[in-house]
């Protein structure tokens, strides 16, 4: 019986430290957007992760790198404000773009 009792407490103890090792993992897969000053994706750039975000200086053009169901919600307005594209997909766009803030849901 006390060996049961041991390899539960084993058990259950490697479950938690996978469950802890995948929840530090998990916000390095999360989605981001690079946004850039000058078009043709040059000039300076930011990188933007969870959040609200404008593009005020960063019309240059961006890569939006989706992953883990993290959709970018791409607005006409600042302030994530108004009407908005869901984009649920990778995409890289180096033109001038409409946009003016996006939100990307973490």
């Amino acid at each position: 019986m006390a060996t049961a009792c041991k390899t539960s407490v084993v058990a259950a103890a490697a479950v938690l430290l996978f469950l802890i090792a995948a929840a530090a993992v998990a916000p390095a897969s999360a989605s981001n957007l690079t946004a850039y000053s000058v078009v043709g994706c040059a000039g300076n750039d930011v990188t933007w992760g969870c959040g609200c975000n404008n593009f005020t200086g960063y019309k240059g053009g961006y890569f939006f790198n989706y992953s883990a169901r993290q959709v970018g919600l791409f607005y006409l307005n600042t302030g994530c404000r108004g009407f908005y594209i869901p984009i649920f997909w990778r995409v890289r766009y180096c033109r001038f773009h409409i946009f003016n803030s996006v939100r990307i849901l973490c």
